[in-house]
């Protein structure tokens, strides 16, 4: 039997319970009109009264009753806060004298303002709020949330209750009502995260010589050494006092593919380390704003899943099939490719927003087939748990170097002692930076917190006024 049908046979049933006192009215005007007494009267209007009223509102409460949930931005950084209003409005004559209003939030979003009580769903509280309302009345209520953590969440469905004066008939229902909201990672400088601020990878120069283009003639400036004598220009040498070389364009931006290995541990039985993923997420997605602007075509490839996100439903559906299908790991592969300006920062830090807290696929195969396209001369920047670095990784970097493209190797925490000695072996070929453990990430968080603290403080300042 359906959930329409269902409802409405219980809806049924909740109204013939009722129907005595709708007979004993019936009964009492019959005896009030044969004995003529005026009490008896107002016993049978009682009667009659508290047999339609609270059906009255029973059959006509819900309807025409328009709730809207709206969020002041859809998608807001690590750490900010979100405005959420529920709207109501009462299109119809008949008033409610109370209603309850219960939205389902994410428990990972703490309430600053309003009431939130426990649901028995994982990971979900209930925001409750309590009105009374009049015929063709709308009401507002605003409520701010907290979002300390990364990822897609979605605040719905609705459960709307109310009843009559009396109080003695319950009506409810669940209206799907939902908003979807995203929340990007942390981005810091290279420098919060113990990397060297000027040149942090070591790539610059390698690349920007690697990709000039010798039919694009630009200028001349003084020879250096180490520049392709071929490229000398004889004329201006001979004008000048010293050695010119020529200066091409570049034949294309410089490409920097972003590779991020989700797993935490190097056996699936041991589960994933939520704090350490989120670090990682947090390193690539500043790597990757780092990357733009020093004018990069940055790219992404991740072993993971996506969180559904949007608002096409088909879509919706197939990313939700695909997180529950039992060969998600296979499928587990997300890729970006390689483009800069704003619009690809965006798409860049709304991937990472999404990726689910996951045991991801082996990374080796990934960079066997997706690395390749990579133009010889870009770079490859594998962001990793240090304790799930294998000798086969290390062989497949070693590989793309061979091949002519640049490769660097950033490490979270402690490793095995046999990647260890592979990383030893390949020393002075893989640039290596190691960064601290979830002690840094704590204090990372806790320095982005106190600044935007001081920074709504300040604004929230009235200025200064002149003598």
């Amino acid at each position: 039997m359906s959930e329409p049908t269902l409802s409405q046979q219980m809806a049924r049933e909740i109204l013939l319970k009722r129907r005595p006192w709708l007979v004993l009215a019936v009964a009492l005007f019959v005896l009030s009109a044969v004995s003529r007494q005026s009490l008896v009267f107002l016993t049978a209007l009682f009667a009659l009264i508290c047999a339609l009223v609270p059906e009255l509102w029973y059959r006509r409460a819900l309807q025409h009753l328009r709730l809207d949930l709206e969020l002041d931005r859809r998608t807001l950084l690590l750490g900010e806060e979100l405005v959420l209003t529920l709207g109501v409005e009462n299109r119809k004559f008949l008033p409610l004298p109370w209603l309850e209003v219960e939205i389902e939030i994410p428990a990972q979003l703490p309430l600053l303002s309003g009431r939130s009580l426990p649901s028995y769903k994982v990971q979900r509280a209930l925001l409750v709020n309590t009105l009374a309302i009049w015929g063709f009345q709308r009401v507002r209520r605003r409520y701010r949330l907290y979002c300390p953590q990364r990822g897609v969440y979605s605040l719905g469905p609705v459960m709307v209750r109310t009843g009559d004066p009396f109080g003695w008939l319950i009506r409810q229902e669940q209206l799907e009502r939902q908003v979807r909201l995203l929340v990007y990672p942390l981005v810091a400088s290279l420098e919060d995260f113990g990397l060297t601020p000027l040149a942090p990878l070591g790539m610059q120069t390698s690349l920007l010589h690697l990709l000039e283009d010798p039919l694009r003639f630009a200028g001349v400036r003084p020879y250096q050494p180490g520049d392709d004598p071929r490229y000398l220009h004889w004329k201006a040498s001979a004008r000048g006092a010293g050695l010119y070389r020529k200066v091409f364009d570049p034949a294309s931006t410089a490409r920097l593919l972003l590779v991020l290995n989700i797993n935490t541990f190097r056996e699936p039985w041991m589960g994933i380390d939520v704090e350490r993923q989120e670090w990682l997420i947090s390193l690539t997605a500043s790597l990757a704003v780092w990357g733009l602007k020093a004018g990069y075509q940055v790219g992404l490839l991740v072993n993971s899943l996506l969180a559904p996100w949007g608002d096409d439903e088909t879509e919706l559906e197939e990313g939700r099939q695909l997180v529950r299908s039992a060969d998600a790991t296979y499928h587990a592969r997300v890729t970006v490719p390689c483009a800069r300006g704003g619009e690809q920062e965006r798409h860049l830090l709304t991937t990472l927003a999404r990726l689910l807290p996951y045991m991801g696929a082996a990374i080796d195969p990934l960079l066997e087939q997706e690395a390749l396209p990579l133009s010889t001369g870009g770079t490859l920047i594998l962001v990793c748990a240090a304790a799930v670095l294998q000798e086969s990784t290390i062989e497949r970097l070693l590989e793309l170097r061979r091949s002519g493209r640049a490769v660097q190797l950033v490490l979270c925490g402690e490793g095995d002692e046999r990647a260890e000695a592979a990383l030893a072996q390949a020393a002075g070929l893989i640039p290596v930076q190691h960064i601290r453990g979830k002690e840094q990430w704590r204090e990372l968080l806790q320095m982005a917190d106190m600044e935007k603290q001081s920074r709504a403080i300040s604004q929230s300042e009235p200025p200064a006024q002149l003598a």
